[in-house]
This record gives C-alpha cells, structure tokens and sequence, in this order.
C-alpha cells in the first residue's frame, strides 16, 4: 500500500536525496507547491528527450537550448 503522507518514508527519501543531488537543488523544492510549474516542465522537458532516439534530433534540441541560455545572458548583460 502506498504511504500518501507528505512525509517520505526512507527508500523514498534516499531517491529524492540522489534526484535533488543529481538536479542540484534542494529536496524542499519537491515539497513547495508554489515550484510545480518548474517542476512539471522539467518532467515534460525530460519525458519528451527520452523518447526523442534520433542522437541529431537531441543535439539540435540542445543546441537551441544554448542559444536561448546565451540570449538571456545577453540580455542581462544590457
């Protein structure tokens, strides 16, 4: 049976401890409700690269996500 409680029981605390390590974030940020959004477009983002097989469709896929990591650092910059 599933514990429903907001209080992780052990296994399930030690794989949000190895996802928010891997994520580099708090395990909080998984118990904030006002963070869903981002985390479900990370869920979104990280379900649709998965089924993405084509190794030229994930590099194009990264490359645009650079050049929009690199215009808002140039915007910042302004």
């Amino acid at each position: 049976m599933a514990n429903h409680s907001r209080v992780p029981d052990g296994r399930s605390r030690r794989i949000l401890g190895d996802l928010a390590e891997t994520l580099g974030c708090s395990v909080d940020l998984f118990f904030d409700p006002g963070q869903h959004d981002d985390l479900s477009m990370t869920e979104e983002l990280l379900t649709l690269w998965f089924s993405i097989e084509d190794a030229d469709a994930r590099h194009r896929i990264l490359d645009c996500a650079r050049a929009v990591k690199a215009e808002a650092e140039l915007q910042l910059r302004v």
